[in-house]
Formats: C-alpha cells, sequence, structure tokens
C-alpha cells in the first residue's frame, strides 16, 4: 500500500491514515479518520460555524470562519473543516488506540466557496468541489473496513451511524425506446451489439421489442434520459461507424469573417507589423488598480462590477480600463530583463448602467497599447495610434488632456471627426517607481466602439499629380501653450492643395524670450489641374502666416 501511494504522490504516514488515503485515490471518495478518544461526548455532527469560530487543521494552520463554512464537531468543539481538512485537536498518533471514520456527502459549492475563501486546498476539497456521490460513501466506508481487517491493524466495531437523505443507492430502472437511441445517432446500431455494450457496462438491459429497459446502477448518476444511453452505446460500439450526413434543414454557407471581425484583425495585422506584440489579460483586475492609478474616489472607471465568487481579490472586479493590466505587463516584463518592448491588447472592458447590475452592462470593444524602453517616446506611441487611423483610412486629431496616472505634460486626447475616441500618454514617474520599472513607459487606450461607424469604409484611388509638388520650410515662434496639433490644423485649413505636413524640428532657448518656443514644419503643396506659378505659392504661404499670426500670434523665426 505504502508503493502505491508513493507511485500517486501520497507520503505513507500511518496505518489508519494510508488507508483513508488509500480509498480516496482508489474510490475518488475522501474520508477522514478521528482519534475518538479526543471526541469529547463520543459523537461527532456537522453543522454551519458560528461567526469567527476558530479551528486548527492538521497542517497547524489557524482559520477564523464564517457561518458560510462548515465544521464537524464533537460534543463541545469543531474537529474538522468538513471536506477540506481535519482538525490538529483529533488527528491520529502513535498512542491512538481508538478510530472514528467518516465519510460523506457535502455540497460541492459550499466546499469550493469554502476552499477557496479560506485559502485552503486539499485531495478531498478538490474531489467534494467536482461532486461525490452518495454510491461511494457507503462503498467507501465497507471497504476501508475491510482494509483495516485485511492489514490487521484493528478490530471492527459494530457501531456506526447511517445519516442519509433517503436515496436509494440501489441500481435504478429505465426504459428507453431503441428507435430513440438510433435517432439521435444517426444510424442503426444493432439490437444485438446495444445489448451487449450496455451489459458490459452494468446495466443489466432487457429487450422488449423497441423497448429496452436497464438497471443504473448508483454510481452512474449521469444517466438521465435515452440521449445518455444513446451516448454510452456509441462511444463503445465506435464513432467510426456514424456517416456525416446534413441535416434536412441545414444550408450550406460560404463561412468567412464578418466586417467586425475583418476590421479588427486588419489593425491586428497593422500593429503587429509596426513592431508590437499582442498580450491578453483576464477580463477582470483588482481594487488595488484603481489606487495604482490614483484614481479619486468619484472617477467612472471605479464604477465596477463585483464578481460574486472571484478565484481571489486581486481577480474581483470586471475591468472597467485596460490601462493597469498593460502597466503592470510593462513592468513584469522589466522585472524579467526585457528593457524594451510594444505591447498591445484588443478586449472588452465593461461599464455597468447600474449597479447592482438591473440589466446587461456595456461590453466596449478597446485596443490598448503599451511601449516601454529607452528608444521608445510619447511620439513613437502616438505612431503606434496613428496606425489604427491609418489602417481605417481616418484621421486623427490630438488635443492636450489630464489624466491621474499620466504625466501632466505629455497626454493627449484622441479625437476622431471631434468626437474622442481615446487618450494616450506617458506613466507617471511615481507608478514607474512604484512598480520597479527601469525604464521609461507609455500607454494608450482606443474605443473601437465609435471607430467601428468606419469598418468597412470605402477607399478613393487618387491618382498621382500630374504636376511638380511644391515644398515649403516654415519655422514659427509662439508661446509654449500653443499645441503642434493646433498649428498643424490652421495650416491645413489655410490652403486645399496642403497634401502633407511634417513636423521635423522642436526648439527652445532664451534667445526666443520667455514661455515661447519654436516649431518648424514642412508643408507640400500637390497641383490639381495645372503647374503652380511662384506668386500662387506666395499667396498660399502669406495667407497661412496670416492665419496663425491672426489666431494665435505665431510668428516667422528670424
Amino acid at each position: 500500500m505504502k508503493r502505491r501511494l508513493a507511485l500517486v504522490g501520497c507520503s505513507a504516514i500511518s496505518n489508519v491514515v494510508d488507508i483513508t488515503n488509500y480509498v480516496l485515490k482508489e474510490l475518488g471518495q475522501p474520508m477522514h479518520a478521528f482519534d475518538f478518544s479526543y471526541l469529547e461526548g463520543g459523537e461527532i455532527h456537522v453543522r454551519r460555524a458560528e461567526e469567527g469560530e476558530k479551528i486548527v487543521t492538521l497542517d497547524e494552520k489557524e482559520f477564523a470562519l464564517t457561518t458560510e463554512n462548515l465544521v464537524i464537531c464533537d460534543g463541545k468543539k469543531p474537529v474538522a473543516l468538513a471536506g477540506i481538512m481535519g482538525g490538529l485537536n483529533s488527528e491520529i498518533l502513535d498512542s491512538t488506540n481508538a478510530v472514528m471514520f467518516e465519510a460523506a456527502k457535502f455540497a460541492h459549492d459550499n466546499i469550493r466557496k469554502s476552499s477557496k475563501a479560506l485559502g485552503q486546498v486539499s485531495d478531498s476539497s478538490m474531489r467534494f468541489s467536482k461532486g461525490v456521490d452518495e454510491y461511494t460513501t457507503v462503498m467507501a466506508m465497507k471497504r476501508a473496513l475491510h482494509l483495516i481487517e485485511e492489514l490487521n491493524c484493528g478490530k471492527v466495531s459494530a457501531t456506526k451511524f447511517d445519516i442519509n437523505t433517503g436515496n436509494s443507492v440501489e441500481p435504478r430502472k429505465m426504459t428507453v425506446s431503441v428507435k430513440q437511441v438510433n435517432g439521435v445517432l444517426g444510424i442503426t446500431v444493432p439490437d444485438e451489439d446495444i445489448v451487449r455494450i450496455l451489459k458490459n457496462l452494468q446495466f443489466a438491459p432487457e429487450l422488449n421489442g423497441d423497448e429496452l429497459t436497464i438497471a443504473i446502477p448508483g454510481y452512474r448518476v449521469d444517466m438521465e434520459s435515452y440521449q445518455d444511453v444513446a451516448e454510452e452505446v456509441i462511444r463503445m460500439y465506435g464513432y467510426e461507424h456514424i456517416t456525416p450526413t446534413f441535416i434536412p434543414t441545414a444550408q450550406v454557407t460560404s463561412g468567412g469573417n464578418n466586417l467586425k471581425q475583418r476590421s479588427e484583425l486588419k489593425i491586428k495585422q497593422a500593429l503587429c507589423a509596426a513592431g508590437a506584440c499582442e498580450g491578453v489579460h483576464y477580463s477582470f483586475f483588482s481594487p488595488a488598480d484603481f489606487d495604482l492609478l490614483k484614481l479619486p474616489e468619484d472617477a467612472p472607471e471605479r464604477f465596477a462590477i463585483k464578481i460574486m465568487n472571484p478565484i481571489n481579490i486581486d481577480l474581483s472586479l470586471m475591468r472597467t480600463t485596460l490601462a493597469p493590466q498593460m502597466i503592470t505587463a510593462m513592468a513584469r516584463n522589466q522585472k524579467r530583463g526585457i528593457l524594451s518592448g510594444r505591447i498591445y491588447e484588443m478586449g472588452n472592458k465593461f461599464l455597468p448602467k447600474a449597479l447592482p447590475l438591473t440589466e446587461y452592462p456595456d461590453e466596449r470593444e478597446t485596443v490598448c497599447i503599451g511601449v516601454f524602453g529607452e528608444d521608445e517616446d510619447f511620439y513613437s506611441l502616438k505612431g503606434l495610434v496613428s496606425v489604427i487611423a491609418d489602417t481605417l483610412d481616418v484621421k486623427f486629431d490630438y488635443e492636450k488632456d489630464e489624466k491621474t496616472f499620466l504625466h501632466p505634460g505629455r497626454t493627449a486626447k484622441v479625437i476622431c471627426n471631434g468626437e474622442t475616441v481615446g487618450y494616450l500618454g506617458q506613466v507617471l514617474y511615481e507608478i514607474c517607481d512604484e512598480l520597479d520599472m527601469r525604464v521609461p513607459a507609455y500607454v494608450a487606450e482606443i474605443d473601437l466602439r465609435i471607430l467601428s461607424q468606419y469598418y468597412g469604409k470605402e477607399r478613393k484611388f487618387i491618382p498621382l499629380p500630374k504636376f511638380l509638388e511644391e515644398k515649403r520650410d516654415f519655422c514659427f515662434v509662439m508661446d509654449k501653450n500653443i499645441t503642434c496639433a493646433q498649428v498643424e490644423k490652421e495650416i491645413e485649413a489655410s490652403c486645399e492643395y496642403i497634401t502633407k505636413i511634417d513636423l521635423f524640428d522642436i526648439y527652445e532657448g532664451a534667445q526666443l524670450g520667455e514661455n515661447k518656443k519654436s516649431l518648424a514644419f514642412s508643408v507640400v503643396f500637390t497641383p490639381k489641374d495645372e503647374e503652380f506659378k511662384p506668386e500662387v505659392i506666395d499667396g498660399f504661404v502669406n495667407t497661412i502666416l496670416g492665419n496663425l499670426s491672426e489666431k494665435y500670434g505665431v510668428t516667422l523665426r528670424a
């Protein structure tokens, strides 16, 4: 027995405990052995724990319990966490001379919740969490007592208590139609094969014409209808006998991805082509993520759905933003020695319309992009965001913005046709220090729900210009609070022939004056019907300078 237990990863402890472990591995029924001399009143019973009641388990851990936990008690105190682990106060010792065996069936949902809530996992809790049937409790007890005698571990007493639900563990009868069984399978299995298979599976079949009567063993709680009988027959008869056929009402379709799937796949491919790797995170996160982002108490992101049965506290809320998981992913990479990278994730965030929930939340498709490294900056992140715009054939505008978790001078909102679709910026130095990041990190979030209106937008071919393009460079001086986007937008609005605007230099210095900066642009003018004459270009330039001077006080740098 010791050898067999060792082969399945179970250490030998003592003859009595080894028997309970052997029965668990052999039959799947957890059992527990109590030292009878430590059971006050010579009894055990199961009840809900009292609020704050404590117990020390066999692994010497102490737990404070709630009314949601089940305990096995003697006449005065808890002696085991029901379905999870025995108590230290009744364990089997070398001095033990009287033993009480216990085999039970517990509600699997209660054991699962208690095990997760207490953080206490055992072989027994895993079995009970998945469900144990009543048949094996009796069988396991008989097997354990047989082994006690077989291995000469002690003398079996005649005293026993059987507290059950009244449900019989004897075979139950079920009658089905052979025609129904064959109808599920779509083929005709010979009657003699059906009888042979069910007989070998201990169902004691009796066939009378089309009527098939079987006796279902107590351990086969999964057998409920003729569909289950069909499943048992075909798994033994062989799936290779099934002939593929169309359902009578079926239609052949071409299949393929829909417009949404095709558009999102194009975005993914474009981001991958720009050097970004796809990341996938859970759809839930931790309440601590709100504090990581330094969000105020009234921030809309804190309005999150709580999960009723979370795996743990760090995965207890449905995410309302993808940013914290992206930031921690960048930190995790840096801790593993990866000091530069580009990551994107395409997933949903869950925005409840009311709490507690009265209807399904708004699931908004979102793409989150993170870049980090000494060679990455705000503009490289902006370039990746622009990739999305180019893929959908739309234009993004950028305006200064503020986020509690982003650098105040390096944050911008993303606008498409006057509608805000997201943000981008540099992660605060304090957050980077808190997560032990070694290089700067940048993050962006774009709402794909809003952009979905542009999915499938038809691209129009613009012929190459017949005439030479004209290029002019401008070096402007302006106040520091004027953004590059504002200047670009005004230049573009000043002339319909402008096809390209590139910023190629930014300068700040004492010679420009206090709170002044210089931005240098290259502007390309593309003719349509005739070649531009010099005086026409001069007119475009004067219009640009006049509009910038009037609206923002911009001047040419001397």
